[in-house]
Order: C-alpha cells, then structure tokens, then sequence
C-alpha cells in the first residue's frame, strides 16, 4: 500500500508539472519575443493557404473566426486581366481589438505556385511590406497594425495579375490583438476569394 500511494504521488506531481510547464512556455520571455518580433510581420507561410497555418500557430485564444470579429478581401476581382494592377483593401475588424496583424498570398489555383506579384498600395510602404522568395507573402510592419478606425485597421495591397491562365486563389490570414505583448487574448480571422481569368 506504502508503495501504490507512492506511486500515486508521484503520478500526480508529474502530472501538475506538465499543466505548469504548458503555462510558464506561453507566458515565457520566448512566447512574449515571439509575439513582439511579428508586430513587424510574421514569418513566411503563415497565410493559412495550401496547407500553411495562419496566425493561430501562436495566437490562440480562441478557434479561429470566433465572432463578432472578421477579416475581409475587396477589390479581387471576379475575372482578372493579365499585367493589370488591381487594389485589394484587407480589412479587419473586432470590437475591443487594440492593434492588428495580416499576411496575404496569391497563388494558383492549381499547384499553389506564386500568381503575379505583390507591393504596398499607394502611401502604404511605411505599413506594408513583402517578403520576398518562391511564394510572395504581403505583411503589415510596425507602423501597419495601428487600427485605422474604431476596431478596425486596413491595408492596401496591390496585385498585378499573372500573365497566365489559371484561376488564382488569395488567402489572408489577420490578427486582432490586445497589445499586450503576449499570445493569449488575441483572436484571428481567415478569408479566402478566387480570381479567374478573362
């Protein structure tokens, strides 16, 4: 009996370790220098496309899209024109929000391949900027996650169409946080809009 109670102990003792251990990691100097460096933009392939994840990879308060919050692509148009430059406005919303966060991609629809290129719409290059590579990802800088209106930030980004002629597909993927340097308490959004050719 000595011993099973024993075992008992130390069963629970590792068990209350694990639960803590969780704990302490996200409330870590990490999680919290993690947290900061995005404010800047987040690292390449976290649009939440082609099997990426999105923002929820380290901001998990809640599923994602949990309402009332959103995240919403305008401007992709329904059929696109090769070499032609179209605005697309990334708007995020969350009552309670205090800063935000985005990360766009445009791919084919088909193998997941880049699908023309993106820059920081017009004024917008002190708020947005592109990570360069194989897959063109648009962030928000420092600047970019002040909100732009009560509960709300937005982003212009313009893309200039492929001159190919596949369907192009857009994932975005936004962070409405609470600025308090940390994961937790921060909510994020995921959209997804199609552009076929002429």
């Amino acid at each position: 009996m000595k011993t099973q109670a024993s075992t008992v102990v130390i069963v629970m003792a590792v068990g209350a370790f694990v639960f803590a251990t969780a704990d302490a990691l996200r409330a870590s100097p990490v999680a919290r220098t993690t947290s900061i460096a995005y404010a800047d933009g987040a690292a390449p392939g976290f649009s939440g496309g082609f099997g990426e994840s999105s923002c929820d990879a380290c901001h998990f308060e809640a599923a994602v899209n949990t309402p009332p919050g959103q995240v919403t692509l305008t401007g992709i148009p329904e059929r696109f024109a090769p070499g032609t430059a179209y605005p697309i406005t990334v708007t995020l919303s969350r009552p309670g929000m205090m800063i935000g966060g985005f990360q766009l991609a445009a791919r084919f629809e088909k193998g997941g391949a880049q699908a023309g290129t993106l820059a920081a719409g017009p004024g917008e290059e002190k708020r947005i900027k592109m990570e360069p590579g194989a897959i063109q990802y648009a962030n928000q800088r420092l600047a970019g996650t002040a909100l732009t209106g009560p509960g709300s930030v937005k982003w212009v980004v313009v893309w200039t169409a492929p001159p190919a002629t596949g369907a192009v597909v857009f994932h975005v993927a936004a962070n409405a946080a609470n600025n308090d340097e940390a994961a937790r308490g921060d909510y994020v959004y995921t959209a997804v809009a199609t552009s076929q050719p002429q």
